[in-house]
């Protein structure tokens, strides 16, 4: 849909500048300038906003932070953030002529000029939908900057003021803040458990237990801590942990993992094999030890068991008493004599604990002795069978001995005969070696050269292997590149996301597109008009030209014809007169229509340039320039104050 005009120029160029203004302050909004959303035009922009647009372009442009964003309270200051601005406005190269006054009593002409120019010279990527690429990175430094800027703009508070760290924040954001160590805590970690962290190694999903465990019972990360301030520090403690042990795996698999020539899975299959094996080796040696150590002690247990089951003789008084104390009823005798005292019972149990020490004392030093014994019998033994294996490898000596010379012997009564025997043995085993050694001779040459091939083949396979392991590594630097790559730029699209999503006032690309498309439509059939009545002003001044030339030469004629006539009759003479005449009435009349439409342009240029002196606002910058002259004669006033006390 188009654009409601009658027509006139004056009206597509209104409808032209209102869209622009939209487009100029879109872009002003997204570089970060302060406009409120109630502004839709340049006329509705403060000359804190503008100044602010215009330092923040220009600091994009030139990529650095000097030109301050704000104006300052004093005046004297304000005309220096003008004149830096007005400078680096020149140094840009813009042409027209440019100072202080443009941006603190700016007009919506010069202020729509001066926005156009630098938001065409913005950089790409900060004309683009966000003025920067954000990463995490920036921000911080971005929130940093922000936080700091906040409090410097706050009033300072002396410290005996501040109650437990409390500071006011100032009227901009109407709360109080908390400064000081008083919401600090100890950095208390523990170990959090994750689904990731609980997969086991060398599979990539999780059984379907685990996964029911996971989904159904297993904690959240931040209910697992005892206390919730513990809940960073522990997230941390174990990233942290769980980022080291990918580390130092990622360096064992690319050294050792690599040369062994198995997959990751297969490498650690066998790592966690090896594990376990190293593990039962060692459980099962210390069932062995823990074995036979609880036999040494079982076999100490029978024999004192033995030692206090044996029969010592006759039994103790105490133990005959006891048989009597807890003997049956049937088995009491009417007859039997009354039982001792308590202090003969005492007596008795003394005497029979004299005795028994006595006795296991002779059956401690008979167990030493035995023990002594059996030590002496063991290291004979161990004598003897030293000795029985010397002598069974002399006898063994004495039979190789004996063999031989009992073949020697044999043969000592066909001494000739055995001796050619033996020279026939010795030629054929002779030429027996003989052709062994050729045949070895042979088989050595082809082994070699079979050796030196595959010691070549080795060779250049370990150089092959070396060349992939490098370019594995190769490839796997690259893949983290390209990794770390895509997490900043999964981040990038987060953060564009969010900055989308907080941008209720951004338009769509779209819809800009759109108005530029209607606004280059519309000044195409601007143009097309213009050059429709351009054309038609042509074609009226040919006809009116041609009219002239006409009517001068239809005057001429007539004249000629008739100042001939006037010289034989005085009719004509008076025909002539008024000829003349009405001649000169014409063109008196052609040049009084040529004036008044000379005027009327006069007048509409006069009205262009009252509505542009209009749009200057001279009778508001007049009233800012008036009250700030009162502002500095007041400030000129107190430092003169101040210089005379």
């Amino acid at each position: 849909s188009y654009p409601p005009w009658s027509g006139s120029c004056r009206t597509v160029e209104l409808y032209i500048m209102e869209e622009v203004d939209g487009i100029i302050l879109s872009q002003l909004r997204l570089i970060g300038t302060n406009i409120d959303d109630d502004v839709s035009s340049i006329r509705g922009m403060s000359t804190e906003s503008l100044v602010e647009g215009c330092a923040k372009c220009l600091n994009t442009i030139n990529g650095d932070e000097k030109l301050p964003t704000k104006l300052p309270g004093a005046m004297s200051a304000r005309f220096r953030v003008g004149t830096e601005l007005a400078n680096a406005m020149k140094a840009l190269g813009y042409g027209t002529d440019v100072g202080y006054n443009t941006f603190l009593y700016s007009n919506e002409n010069d202020s729509r000029q001066i926005l156009m120019w630098l938001i065409e010279r913005l950089p790409k990527e900060a004309s683009s939908s966000v003025s920067e690429t954000l990463d995490a990175k920036a921000l911080f430094k971005r929130a940093v900057a922000k936080e700091l800027q906040l409090r410097s703009e706050t009033e300072w508070t002396p410290t005996w003021c501040k109650r437990d760290g409390i500071a006011w924040r100032g009227a901009k954001d109407d709360r109080w803040s908390m400064e000081g160590r008083r919401a600090c805590v100890d950095f208390h970690a523990i170990k959090v458990l994750t689904p990731v962290s609980q997969v086991e190694n060398g599979s990539d999903v999780a059984s379907k237990e685990a996964q029911r465990y996971f989904k159904e019972y297993m904690p959240v990360v931040t209910d697992q801590p005892c206390l919730r301030q513990h809940v960073p520090a522990s997230v941390l403690a174990t990233a942290a942990h769980e980022l080291v042990a990918q580390q130092e795996w990622e360096l064992e698999w690319s050294t050792k993992g690599v040369r062994s020539g198995l997959s990751e899975r297969d490498y650690r299959n066998k790592k966690q094999k090896t594990i376990r094996q190293k593990m039962n080796n060692q459980l099962r040696a210390a069932v062995i030890r823990s074995e036979a150590e609880g036999k040494r002690e079982s076999d100490m247990m029978q024999f004192l068991n033995d030692f206090a089951d044996a029969d010592l003789g006759k039994g103790s008084k105490f133990q005959h008493q006891a048989s009597i104390v807890f003997a049956k009823e049937t088995e009491t005798d009417p007859n039997a004599p009354k039982p001792a005292t308590e202090e003969e019972i005492q007596e008795q149990r003394e005497a029979e604990l004299k005795e028994l020490e006595t006795t296991v004392a002779d059956a401690t030093t008979k167990l030493k002795d035995l023990k002594a014994g059996i030590a002496k019998f063991v290291a004979g033994i161990e004598q003897a069978d030293d000795q029985a294996e010397k002598l069974d490898k002399q006898n063994l000596e004495s039979e190789e001995q004996y063999k031989m010379r009992k073949k020697i012997l044999d043969l000592l009564p066909n001494a000739d005969e055995n001796i050619s025997r033996l020279k026939q043995v010795v030629e054929s085993s002779t030429k027996r070696l003989l052709a062994l050694a050729n045949k070895w001779e042979s088989r050595r040459t082809e082994l070699f050269e079979t050796l030196r091939k595959l010691r070549r083949s080795q060779g250049d396979a370990e150089g092959h292997a070396k060349q992939q392991l490098e370019e594995i590594k190769v490839v796997r630097a690259e893949m983290k590149e390209i990794a770390e790559s895509a997490k900043e730029k999964d981040g990038i699209i987060a953060q564009l996301q969010a900055d989308l999503a907080s941008v209720s006032t951004q338009v769509a690309r779209s819809s800009y597109t759109r108005r530029i498309l209607e606004i280059v439509r519309n000044i195409s059939r601007q143009k097309e008009d213009i050059d429709k009545v351009l054309q038609d002003s042509r074609v009226v001044q040919k006809d009116i030209k041609q009219l002239t030339e006409k009517a001068n030469r239809v005057f001429v004629e007539t004249d000629e014809m008739i100042f001939k006539n006037a010289k034989k009759d005085e009719q004509s003479r008076r025909v002539y007169k008024l000829l003349a005449s009405l001649h000169e009435t014409c063109e008196n009349i052609v040049k009084v229509v040529e004036g008044t439409g000379h005027n009327l342009r006069e007048i509409r240029e006069l009205e262009e340039q009252i509505e542009m002196e209009e749009k200057k606002n001279m009778a508001e910058s007049v009233g800012r320039i008036t009250k700030d002259l009162k502002e500095i004669k007041k400030e000129n006033k107190g430092m003169l104050e101040t210089l005379k006390s």
